[in-house]
């Protein structure tokens, strides 16, 4: 039963966390204690479990559980590091709130359940990424989220009711299946931001919500990319001229989205915002997984969801890390950073290279595999446009780190080890409220001294100034565990993405929804054309078949013509767990 005990201990928590957040400190221990249990049950989530609630049978993957971790350890990591550049209040509750919904969405093999859990999980998002203020602004922001949920929950009902409604009449059934598949495109696009929706998820870094936009931005839209994925071969594999128009319209989005969304990134001098944008582009390879339609793109496209979710998680914690440390988030700002931040440059530089990886690399060739079977041939140059782009706004933020430091930068302390007795010779190199610390101390220890001779007893300065002055030392050097933490969730992502932790071995399992979202094999005589075959009981073929009448829902009983030895459904082996 782990799969429940990591849904209960999310659900839990949610409700705890919201309960308790009158209380400050209160709240952000159950938050983080909640989000700790949540990564430890995702670790140990058993990969033969399965759990029956009605007539709902939730079954869990290796590969399930793996990206339970990986959202479960962004979430941990990104509180963590919001202690020190401003506790998101609502993100904890929120991620709990998410990772409920897509546990559920990834381990359904109701395909109904699957989208509707999914389509759920945005609602946490939506609400903690946004709230409408009294702002203009912030109207604007809230308004605009809340559009793109109801966007979101739309394409997603529709997608469900055209996938498994059996009562389609058209000439050419495959009409219906280019339907479910731009709404299910679309629902992952509007997620995301893709070209041309990447308007609300721009709006979304002026919020002020900072470490939210994982959720609205990588979390959500990689779980609907799991789903998606789930009927990519089986599904909307087949032939045919309404899906082929289809797949051209989303691979437009895809190729606007790459391209776009890197000269965004470029022309931007806010941080918040170049991160929203490179967010948006990466986004573009979920949708090149989609056009794709074949089984081969399974494994690179869930290897590099993988990725996408820590490196981009890494990303927005970076962000959010030098916009604290140095009180400002503009580029023109931030001149000479790296020189203040060594640590900082070093997160960026793994985050690049768990994004873009290089030649041979897993993450690498998981990118080339999805362009190659994304796009025709000669529209193959585009995966080398974006990796190019991307590095050009990459560097653009390392070379501005090299620049001459501004007023600004020099002020700040940045990520170098700061000492209380250093600290109180040169300002400018501590923190406001590391200098603040050591005058208070200073003055204690003064009068703790003044005391001591005036009652004739021995001094006890050296005792009291250690105490205070490792206090003193630990809030000098905010920003240099604020920093490792980021190297550390870069580094996480970097393993991940070269296929370390069992990332890559993970990838080849899948979800729950893969086996059960493939209709039977052949049952109703319909080759991959839509033409009936000879004999009805023909051998399934290794091609993906076509079928819409009753017996075509996803969890239906396998025909009597399929052989006993056949490969069991999920729902077969998901009565084998604990």
């Amino acid at each position: 039963m782990t799969l429940i005990t990591f849904l209960l201990i999310c659900v839990a928590g949610m409700l705890l966390t919201l309960l308790t957040m009158p209380f400050a400190r209160l709240s952000r221990l159950v938050a983080l204690g909640s989000l700790a249990g949540a990564l430890a049950a995702a670790v140990l989530l058993n990969p033969n479990d399965s759990v029956t609630l009605g007539e709902v049978t939730l079954a869990t993957t290796w590969f399930g559980g793996f990206f339970l971790s990986a959202l479960a350890a962004s979430s941990l990591l990104l509180c963590v590091i919001g202690l020190a550049t401003g506790w998101p209040e609502r993100l904890a509750p929120a991620a709990l709130a998410t990772m409920a919904g897509v546990g559920v969405a990834i381990s359904s093999t109701d395909p109904t359940v699957a989208l509707i859990a999914a389509a759920a999980a945005t609602a946490p998002a939506a609400l903690v990424a946004s709230r409408v203020r009294s702002t203009p602004l912030g109207t604007t922001v809230g308004v605009a989220e809340l559009r793109t949920l109801a966007l979101v929950v739309s394409a997603s009902v529709l997608a469900a009711v055209t996938i498994l409604n059996t009562n389609w009449n058209s000439d050419d059934p495959t009409f219906v299946l280019a339907l479910a598949f731009l709404v299910v495109a679309a629902a992952v696009a509007v997620r995301s931001g893709a070209v041309p929706f990447h308007v609300p998820a721009a709006l979304l870094s002026r919020s002020g919500e900072g470490l939210g936009l994982v959720l609205s931005l990588v979390w959500i839209p990689t779980g609907f990319g799991l789903i998606a994925l789930s009927w990519n071969a089986s599904i909307f594999g087949v032939p045919g001229d309404w899906l082929d128009r289809a797949v051209v319209v989303v691979q437009m989005v895809a190729i606007a989205t790459l391209i776009l969304g890197a000269v965004g990134a470029m022309l931007h001098d806010e941080i918040e915002e170049i991160v929203v944008y490179s967010i948006v582009q990466d986004t573009g390879f979920i949708l090149l997984a989609l056009t794709a339609r074949s089984e081969d793109a399974a494994q690179p496209a869930r290897l590099w969801l993988l990725a996408f979710v820590i490196a981009k998680s890494a990303l927005v914690a970076w962000a959010a890390t030098a916009s604290w440390a140095f009180e400002s988030s503009n580029l023109g700002e931030l001149r000479g950073w790296l020189r203040r931040a060594p640590i900082l440059g070093i997160a960026l530089v793994v985050i690049v290279a768990a994004t873009l990886g290089w030649p041979g690399s897993p993450v690498f060739e998981a990118r080339g595999t999805l362009v190659g079977l994304g796009l025709p041939d000669p529209l193959h140059f585009i995966g080398t446009a974006a990796i190019l782009l991307s590095l050009a706004y990459y560097a653009r933020l390392l070379a501005v780190g090299l620049l001459t430091p501004t007023e600004t930068v020099r002020r700040a302390g940045g990520d170098w080890p700061h000492w209380p007795h250093l600290a109180r010779e040169t300002d400018e190199s501590a923190s406001p409220d590391g200098v603040a610390v050591l005058a208070n101390l200073a003055e204690l220890g003064d009068e703790t001294s003044a005391s001591d001779d005036d009652e004739g007893v021995p001094h006890r300065r050296p005792k009291l100034y250690l105490r205070h002055r490792l206090t003193a030392a630990w809030r000098l050097n905010r920003p240099l565990q604020t920093s490792l933490l980021v190297l550390a969730t870069a580094t996480i992502a970097a393993i991940v993405a070269f296929g370390g932790f069992g990332a890559s071995d993970a990838s080849q399992s899948g979800i729950t929804l893969d086996d059960a979202a493939a209709p039977p094999p052949n049952p109703s005589g319909l080759d991959n054309g839509g033409q009936p075959t000879d004999t009805p009981s023909a051998e399934p073929t290794a091609a993906p078949t076509l079928q819409l009448a009753p017996s075509a829902l996803p969890l239906a009983s396998p025909s009597p013509s399929e052989s006993p030895s056949a490969t069991p459904t999920a729902t077969a082996t998901a009565t084998t767990g604990n």
